[in-house]
C-alpha cells in the first residue's frame, strides 16, 4: 500500500495536470491551435457521453497485470473517485502472460481487466476468451493517437486497447565494460562473453522474446516458425543454458540489477528507464540484430464477473492526466497523444523513445497461431528440461 503523504502528492498532480487539460492551458502538442480545438471538441464530445451512458457499478474490481506495470497509488484515487472500496480492488501481477491465457481458456479466472501483449490477444480473439468493449464507456478512448486505433491483431478496436508500448533489449552493470551490442556475445559461447559473466546473465520469462532474440542471431526471419528453424532455436538455446542465471521476469531482473546478482539482463525499456532513477549503474540498448518493438493492451475476459467496473478502470487510466502520471512513474510510452504535454523528458529519453536509427533495425512483435504458440512452448520446455 502506497504511503498517505505519497498518494495524496499523486491526488495533487492528478488534479493539477487534469486541471491543465480541461482548460486546454498551454496548448496540446506543443502550441498547436487546431490541436486545442480538436481537444476541445474530444472533452464536449467525452462529456456528452458520460451524460447518456449512467452504468452503475459493482462494488468489486479484480485486475491482473504485468508485474512493476503500474503507478499503484492510482488504485487509491480510482477507488475515491469512483467509490469502489479499495480492499475490494485486487491487483495481481504476473511475468508470463501465456500462463494469463491458460487462466482464461479455462474459465472463471476471476479477474476483470487484464493486460495482454498484442500476440495474446490476437489468440484470446480467435479463442472466443474476450467480451467485446463497450466504446460508449470508456470515452477517453477518443484520446488515443491514431496509430494505436487499428492494431493488427484488433484491427476494428473491439476487443481491447493500448495501455503501454515500447522495446525489448538488453540491460547491463557498469561491470560489464563492453556493454551488449551484438546478440554473438548473448548466444554464441566461444565470443567470450557467456563465459566471462557466467551465471550473471538472464533471459525473459517470456518465450517469444527469447526465441525472436535467437532467430535474429541466427539470421532467420521473424516470421519464419518452420519445424527446422525452430530445432536450430532449440540448439542456440539449449548451446547457452549452462551459462545462464535463469530465465526472469521484472521481479527478478529488476533488483539483481540493482544489487549485482545479476550483470546482464534481457529487459523490456521501461523497467530500465525506472531503474536508473535509484541506481545509474546500469545501462540499456538494442543489439545491432535488432529487438522487439510491443505493446500491451486492456483486455476483459469475457466471463469477467464485474464488467462496469472493468471499462471504468481502462476509462481511469486512459484520462491524459492519469496516463501521464503513470508513465512518469513506469518509465514507459503510453499511446494516449494527449497526455504527452506533461511528459516531454520522457519523450527526449532514448530508452523509452527509441531513436529513428534504432527503430529501423527493430521488429514489431510478431503475429502467432495457436499452432505455433504450442510449438514456442514446448520447445521451451524441453530447453528448460534439457
Amino acid at each position: 500500500m502506497v504511503d498517505r503523504n505519497r498518494r495524496d502528492f499523486l491526488k495533487i498532480a492528478v488534479a493539477g495536470i487534469a486541471g491543465i487539460v480541461a482548460g486546454s492551458i498551454g496548448g496540446f502538442f506543443f502550441g498547436s491551435s487546431a490541436a486545442q480545438r480538436r481537444i476541445l471538441e474530444l472533452e464536449r464530445e467525452i462529456e456528452k457521453l458520460g451524460k447518456e451512458v449512467q452504468v452503475k457499478l459493482e462494488k468489486d474490481l479484480r485486475v491482473w497485470n504485468w508485474s512493476y506495470y503500474i503507478n499503484e497509488a492510482l488504485l487509491d484515487i480510482f477507488s475515491e473517485q469512483t467509490g469502489i472500496p479499495r480492499e475490494r480492488i485486487v491487483y495481481d501481477e504476473f511475468d508470463d502472460p501465456n500462463y494469463v491465457l491458460t487462466r482464461l481458456e479455462a474459465g472463471r479466472s476471476g479477474y476483470d481487466v487484464v493486460i495482454l501483449p498484442g500476440y495474446c490477444v490476437e489468440i484470446a480473439i480467435r479463442k472466443n476468451l474476450l467480451a467485446e468493449m463497450d466504446r460508449r464507456m470508456v470515452p477517453n478512448a477518443k484520446f488515443l493517437d491514431e496509430k494505436f486505433l487499428n492494431t493488427p491483431y484488433d484491427p476494428e478496436g473491439k476487443h481491447s486497447i493500448v495501455y503501454m508500448w515500447g522495446s525489448t533489449g538488453f540491460a547491463w552493470r557498469r561491470e560489464v565494460e563492453e556493454g551488449v551490442t551484438t546478440l554473438r556475445q548473448i548466444f554464441d559461447p566461444d565470443y567470450g562473453f557467456l563465459q566471462k559473466y557466467r551465471k550473471k546473465i538472464t533471459m525473459l520469462e517470456e518465450a517469444l522474446e527469447v526465441v525472436c532474440s535467437a532467430k535474429a542471431y541466427l539470421g532467420r526471419d521473424i516470421d519464419d516458425w518452420s519445424d527446422s528453424t525452430l530445432e536450430e532455436v532449440k540448439e542456440v538455446l539449449l548451446k547457452q543454458k549452462p551459462y545462464l542465471a535463469g530465465y526472469a521476469g521484472t521481479e527478478k531482473y529488476y533488483p539483481g540489477l540493482k544489487t549485482g546478482a545479476i550483470y546482464v539482463a534481457q529487459a523490456y525499456n521501461g523497467d530500465i528507464a525506472r531503474l536508473l532513477e535509484e541506481f545509474e549503474g546500469v545501462s540499456y540498448g538494442v543489439p545491432e540484430e535488432g529487438g522487439t518493438i510491443w505493446t500491451d493492451n486492456f483486455c476483459i475476459p469475457k466471463d469477467a464477473p464485474h464488467k462496469n467496473a472493468a471499462h471504468a478502470f481502462i476509462n481511469f487510466l486512459l484520462d491524459p492526466a492519469v496516463s501521464a502520471v503513470n508513465s512518469k512513474y513506469i518509465k514507459y510510452a503510453n499511446p494516449v497523444r494527449a497526455s504527452w504535454q506533461f511528459i516531454e523528458e520522457l519523450l527526449e529519453d532514448p530508452i523509452v523513445y527509441p531513436p529513428e536509427d534504432v527503430l529501423e533495425r527493430m521488429w514489431f512483435e510478431p503475429s502467432i497461431s495457436e499452432e505455433v504458440r504450442e510449438k514456442i512452448s514446448k520447445l521451451m520446455l524441453e530447453v528448460k528440461a534439457g
